[in-house]
């Protein structure tokens, strides 16, 4: 099902789909361009129950909203909790129907204002030149994980409890003023600026680089963004309905046209040249077909995940930061020294010879993956560390790229000093000591990176703790000691990972009773294809 239509001047599509696995839908999109209207819902409760409820809360909130009495917050509030009691009312009066639900996220836009109101796990974003922006909270276990940068984006999208949800709409009666029920957002919304508002069953399936990249691929046409995103969560395999309604301002289109060409050049042929990775190598091993039916699931969410962008946090700030500063962007260590707990510091692609220390709280993320490098400058003395982590308060580093060689070598990619920093989609390449380094009880989540060193790419010091899922670690060249390295009373939890040309034992420090759960959970092939 597809609709595109206008709102003042605003284009706007929605699409909605039963995906691959399931044969009925129980999403039903939100769409009244007339009244600045955009929004999904999301059925649970099984075939007819799902459809119902989310047919139920459709039209209630459909009906509320055409009434413009209140402000746009109470008006979003009353619609849900309208809807909530009308599906608790249904359900009561039908033990077929006993506890059918939905999950609902819509917005209002008027005169340059956004109101949203959110129940459940579906999610609106926002997204102008710097990026798209989450502004929804998921109410959810693995949502408020994520949220609070306890684990990093990929790790929830593959965590098995990611479709429980705490807040609903219809399981019992609830009061429009209740507290901690409709999550209401208002924020300013300019015609520079896109929306989108989709069920989980694109966020399960898609990343947020994939979905920025398809809207900044398709912006100016919406029923081609929302097309796109929906195939892309088909082709991810679409084990659920998923449905996109997606709208841009007049003048969101050329505002990313201005921006593209208004934004730093590459610097170098090394960053602008694709060049062949540790996964193309390895795929090019005789050896590595052999393990192939194990290696698709990892590699295909590394795939998925290459081009990755970023994600701003709800309620932080986006700096970004060039290798040379210009009229517009700042260096890194301006973007460092202006950061505050929550934001994300964005890094254009380009070489950085420089070390930077990442405060409490802050991200790192490249916008474009794997072209944001770091390398030892000129001059250098004694060891080096490409980037440090510190503080207690989580924070993402992601996308970046460490190049280490025998005339620079870089004997720390990433050190982490504290606790709950999400590690994502790293690439650390050549000779060094450690490519994560995770000091005395530092903790951390390391996923969908690559390394490609003599050995190790990760190393724990004592009780520190690490959950490294989906990763690909090969030997360059001949392995010079262990992949990864566990300290004394470190614990580290090691799941759908790839270890290449290490031998059959590629962790050094584990207790000789964990050394086949190990080879169980992971894929260990002996021989490194770089070789």
């Amino acid at each position: 099902m597809t609709e595109a239509t206008a709102v003042r001047a605003w284009q706007a599509a929605a699409r909605s789909d039963a995906g691959r696995v399931r044969t009925n839908n129980e999403d039903l999109p939100l769409l009244d361009a007339e009244r600045g209207l955009f929004g999904v819902i999301d059925g649970v409760g099984g075939h007819a129950a799902g459809e119902l409820a989310a047919a139920i809360a459709r039209d209630v909130i459909l009906q509320r909203l055409a009434r413009p009495l209140g402000t746009p917050a109470e008006r979003v509030r009353e619609a849900i909790a309208l809807a909530n009691n009308e599906i608790y009312r249904r359900a009561s009066t039908s033990q077929e129907l006993a506890g059918m639900t939905c999950v609902v996220t819509l917005a209002l836009v008027a005169d340059g204002r956004l109101t949203i109101g959110h129940v459940g796990d579906s999610r609106l974003y926002t997204m102008g030149v710097e990026g798209l922006r989450k502004r929804t909270h998921d109410h959810s276990p693995v949502g408020e994980r994520e949220d609070a940068n306890e684990i990093g984006e990929i790790e929830a999208m593959r965590h098995p409890r990611r479709h429980e949800v705490f807040r609903d709409v219809g399981s019992a009666l609830r009061d429009k003023d209740e507290a901690h029920y409709v999550d209401v957002v208002e924020a300013a919304i300019g015609e520079d600026e896109a929306l989108l508002a989709c069920s989980d069953g694109l966020t399960d399936m898609v990343p947020s680089s994939t979905i920025e990249r398809l809207v900044r691929e398709h912006a100016g046409d919406p029923a081609a963004v929302a097309g796109a995103l929906v195939a892309a969560a088909n082709e991810a395999g679409g084990r659920d309905n998923v449905t996109v309604v997606y709208a841009e301002g007049p003048r969101f289109a050329a505002a990313l046209r201005g921006a593209l060409v208004a934004a730093p050049t590459r610097g170098s042929s090394e960053v602008g040249r694709a060049r062949p990775g540790p996964v193309r190598r390895l795929l090019a091993s005789r050896t590595t077909w052999f393990a192939l039916g194990a290696l698709i699931g990892v590699l295909g969410a590394l795939l998925l995940a290459w081009r990755a962008a970023t994600l701003t946090p709800i309620g932080g700030r986006t700096i970004v930061a060039a290798p040379q500063a210009s009229a517009s962007v700042g260096t890194l260590a301006q973007a460092v020294q202006a950061a505050r707990p929550g934001d994300v510091i964005r890094l254009e692609p380009g070489t950085y010879a420089e070390a930077v220390t990442v405060p409490e709280g802050v991200s790192l993320r490249a916008r474009v993956t794997g072209a944001s490098v770091f390398v030892r400058p000129a001059g250098a003395v004694g060891d080096w560390t490409a980037v440090t982590a510190t503080g207690v308060q989580g924070g993402t580093v992601a996308g970046i790229r460490i190049t280490s060689t025998t005339e620079a070598p870089v004997q720390v990619g990433v050190r982490v000093i504290g606790q709950g920093r999400a590690l994502e989609l790293l690439q650390v390449e050549g000779p060094v000591t450690s490519g994560v380094e995770l000091d005395a009880g530092a903790s951390a989540a390391l996923s969908g990176s690559t390394f490609a060193v003599p050995s190790g790419a990760v190393r724990l010091g004592p009780r520190a703790e690490l959950d490294a899922t989906g990763n690909l670690v090969q030997a360059a060249g001949r392995a010079a000691g262990p992949g990864v390295v566990v300290g004394e009373a470190a614990r580290v939890a090691l799941r759908r990972n790839v270890f290449a040309g290490f031998g059959a034992s590629p962790v050094a420090g584990l207790p000789d009773v964990e050394r086949e759960p190990l080879r169980a959970a992971n894929v260990v092939v002996s021989e490194s294809s770089s070789r």
